[in-house]
């Protein structure tokens, strides 16, 4: 039997260094090396893959554009399929950090199984785990820090985690790179290896804190009375089925979804959070190509093109966050989407022969240059809009309706699916751009970009959050009395 945090064992016997191992601080340092090294890892492999395939496996080098892309692929497809599954698993573990543990040495194993592989076959089989296993240490990487720091600083969250993922996809290549360079194939892998055994180090030092989101009789007095002062009751708040009450009865399994997508500001977070990967992937698989047509443009160019989009995202995004979670992610969202179409419009017409305008001189590559930056500084305002709708919406329904998830609440479900739609984003997008490019044009896609966001702003001014001065207020006449 354990002790649960609180009792007197607990204090007769106090765990070393308890204070910092379980601060705010620590727990954001550690979750916040676990995201990074698990992006970086994403991303590590990129530059060594054309060593592998045609050195290690001995393929023909025709193939290695086309085995990359499927090595790419791969990861998307794992990752939209197996996050409900994650999240379901994740919410049934009393304990994240025994959990992030294993998934850590997990990690650990398929790095070492996929850098000693010596075919194709168990090169995609290692992928396959290393997939699964890093799509599992996001998903409860962010329902931890969502369940330790509260998901009241999900902006703030969410802002960090954009900035390291942007500086985990972006180190990922040139550390692998760089190691390769100095010390050969087993260098680069020793050195992924190292961050990883960092992050166990790390890891074993956590202590969680006390789940204090599930349900208590606080919360639930609270729930209660806000309930009762807006005129109607949580008991008959309708979920699944009517009038049914589901204050005592946990909801699992499929039905937990259900109960998710009634709720308008998580489906309306969730199709946001869509658009915008939508819009990141459509960027990615059409830029070069474009200015190299339109502009006479090479790589280095391009790789500017796309720090402008990508760098104003990793200082911005946790000031935006912090905005976020004063003011909600409606507002912000809505400025995001409807500022952020007219430099969309703007992109097609650079360069395009249609709009004499935009292509005297150099006036299209400076308008083009200047749109993409502005665009990389607008989408900050979407940062975070799935992940804080999810736990948002999770801590609504657990206040009306304590234990409606479990004993252990449903944030890694809520995130499980928020990292689906950004996936499914990043998959659409390039079939999308494809597609429009290839039958109509570059203005045309652009066109219809402009169309969406317009839409994801509508959709977001009417269903997302907004902060609550009422129901600030209820809260804070609860604790007075």
């Amino acid at each position: 039997m354990f002790s649960l945090p609180g009792t007197k064992k607990q204090v007769s016997q106090p765990t070393w260094g308890y204070r910092w191992r379980s601060s705010d601080t620590f727990i954001l340092s550690s979750m916040s090396m676990a995201l990074f090294t698990d992006e970086m890892l994403f991303a590590f492999m990129v530059p060594l893959l054309p060593h592998i395939f045609e050195n290690r496996l001995g393929l023909d080098t025709s193939l290695t554009q086309r085995l990359t892309s499927i090595f790419l692929v791969e990861g998307a497809l794992i990752s939209i399929i197996s996050s409900p599954f994650i999240g379901d698993i994740a919410d049934r573990a009393s304990s994240k950090k025994f959990l992030l543990l294993v998934l850590l040495v997990l990690t650990l194993i398929s790095v070492l199984c996929l850098s000693i592989t010596t075919t194709l076959t168990w090169l995609l089989i290692g992928r396959f785990f290393q997939c699964i296993v890093s799509n599992a240490l996001y998903i409860v990487g962010m329902a931890t820090m969502a369940e330790n720091i509260g998901s009241e600083h999900m902006g703030k969250i969410a802002g960090l985690s954009s900035t390291l993922t942007a500086a985990g996809t972006c180190s990922g290549p040139v550390i692998a790179g760089f190691l390769f360079g100095i010390g050969g194939y087993w260098t680069a892998w020793a050195g992924a290896a190292l961050f990883l055994v960092v992050d166990i180090i790390m890891r074993l030092l956590m202590v969680e804190k006390p789940q204090k989101h599930r349900g208590t009789a606080d919360r639930s007095r609270s729930g209660s009375l806000c309930a009762e002062e807006h005129g109607h009751s949580s008991e008959t708040e309708p979920l699944l089925n009517g009038g049914r009450s589901l204050t005592t009865d946990e909801i699992g399994g499929w039905r937990f979804y259900v109960c998710l997508f009634r709720q308008p500001r998580f489906t309306a977070g969730i199709v946001c959070y869509f658009v915008f990967a939508l819009f990141i992937a459509s960027f990615e698989s059409t830029i070069a190509m474009h200015v190299r047509y339109a502009f006479d443009w090479g790589v280095f160019p391009v790789g500017l093109l796309f720090a402008s989009i990508q760098g104003p995202g990793m200082i911005l995004a946790p000031l935006v966050g912090v905005l976020k979670d004063r003011v909600g992610s409606g507002v912000p969202t809505t400025i995001g989407f409807i500022s952020v179409a007219p430099f969309l419009w703007f992109l097609g017409v650079a360069g395009d022969e249609r709009f004499p305008w935009a292509t005297l001189g150099n006036r299209g590559k400076i308008i083009y240059g200047v749109c993409t930056t502005m665009i990389g500084c607008l989408m900050c305002l979407l940062n975070g809009v799935g992940m804080m709708e999810a736990t948002g919406t999770v801590d609504e329904l657990e206040e009306s309706h304590p234990g409606i998830f479990g004993p252990y609440g449903g944030y890694s479900r809520a995130v499980a699916i928020t990292n689906m739609s950004w996936m499914s984003g990043l998959l659409v997008g390039p079939i999308l751009a494809g597609f429009m490019v290839e039958k109509f044009g570059y203005l045309e896609l652009q066109c219809v970009l402009v169309v969406t966001s317009l839409l994801a702003s509508l959709n977001a001014a009417v269903n997302l959050s907004s902060t609550s001065p009422q129901r600030e207020e209820c809260n804070s006449d609860f604790e007075t009395d």
